[in-house]
């Protein structure tokens, strides 16, 4: 790994059935979680456990860009999804934040099946509109919005293999309620 490539790492709660969990999120020649030596998801249930559980290592840890993503709202705004509903800058980047934790979970434990199913050519373009939703400054020209409608065949789809992706995650407990 050279230093363009150099390793950071940042906390990332998440909220799943109201249960908040701290785990470090890095970054380097690719986004993954960190794991214990036993091939675990290394977690907490919060930063100060996190830091006593990382001992020397927590100095490297960019703890004040600390990121949350809240599982119980993701569920529910996909669930919420409507066909030919436009939808928001919040809904856009709800399901894009948790689209990539579960991406980024999925490399952590090498799901290769699972990850390659998030980008049929339906995913990739519902991913775009999620992504262009979003509405970045960096990206969408002043003036300008967009806010995406969804077809069926869409909805279908980034609900039915983002819920078989967090089941795996259960089935295995990488996550847990």
């Amino acid at each position: 790994m050279n230093k363009k490539q150099k390793l950071k790492m940042y906390p990332y709660g998440y909220v799943y059935c109201g249960k908040r969990t701290v785990l470090i999120w890095q970054t380097g020649e690719m986004d993954t979680f960190r794991k214990t030596p036993w091939n675990g998801l290394l977690q907490s249930q919060s930063s100060t456990a996190m830091k006593r559980t990382l001992k020397s290592n927590a100095a490297k840890v960019r703890w004040s860009e600390y990121s949350e993503m809240d599982f119980d709202r993701f569920w529910k705004v996909l669930r919420n999804l409507k066909t030919g509903r436009a939808s928001s800058i919040i809904t856009c980047t709800i399901l894009l934040d948790g689209w990539n934790f579960i991406e980024d979970m999925g490399r952590t434990f090498s799901l290769k099946k699972d990850l390659k199913r998030l980008h049929s050519r339906l995913l990739n373009k519902a991913y775009d509109k999620l992504f262009y939703g979003c509405n970045l400054p960096a990206v969408t020209p002043g003036g300008k919005s967009y806010s995406p409608l969804w077809s069926h065949e869409e909805i279908l789809s980034m609900r039915a293999e983002l819920r078989k992706i967090w089941r795996t995650f259960r089935k295995q407990r990488y996550i847990q309620p």
